[in-house]
This record gives structure tokens, sequence and C-alpha cells, in this order.
């Protein structure tokens, strides 16, 4: 059984956010995010440099990294430089279950 994953990822563009943003939220992204079963959370630019972008998702463990490997040419047309790239992972455990002894 895979767990969920949030992914950060920061990057750079080489042209507006505002340009950026219209692929990221098009018909085209999204089918291709859903392929992948993978949730798009939240996207923005920083406010110190307009083309350093963060975009955080959800998704079953190791799909971001299928979903790069598919589309990393597609996503680099898009002006989006993958040298720049930079990502951290987030889980979290359910242990609800897990019964404390006093000590």
């Amino acid at each position: 059984m895979s767990s969920t994953v949030t992914s950060v990822f920061t990057f750079k563009v080489e042209s507006t956010f505002d340009e950026w943003a219209a692929i990221f939220d098009s018909k085209e992204a999204t089918r291709r995010h859903r392929e992948f079963n993978i949730q798009p959370l939240y996207r923005g630019c920083s406010d110190d440099d307009p083309q350093k972008i963060i975009v955080i998702h959800q998704h079953p463990e190791g799909n971001i990294e299928k979903f790069i490997e598919a589309n990393g040419d597609w996503m680099a047309s898009h002006r989006v430089d993958l040298s720049t790239m930079e990502k951290s992972a987030w889980t979290w455990t359910d242990n609800s279950s897990v019964q404390f002894k006093a000590a």
C-alpha cells in the first residue's frame, strides 16, 4: 500500500508567472496530472523573484517522479528551467491505532 505524499517544488521559469500559470491551469496540464493521480494544491511566485515558482502537489508515492520522467520535455517546452528544480517531500502516518502504555 503506497502512502500519500505532499511534494513541494520550487523552480525558475523563463517567462512571466502569468504565462506559466496559464499553462499549469490548462486542460492539458490537468489531464497529465490526472494520468498520474496528482492533485495540485497550490502554485505561486516569490515576492522577491517573480520568475521563481512554488508548486505543492499531493500524490501517491513515486507518482511525481513518473510524471516528471514522462513530461519533462513538455515542461521544458513551457520555459520551465528544470536545472533549478528543488523538491521536498512530506508524509504523514496515521498512528491512531497504536496503543500507548503509561510509563
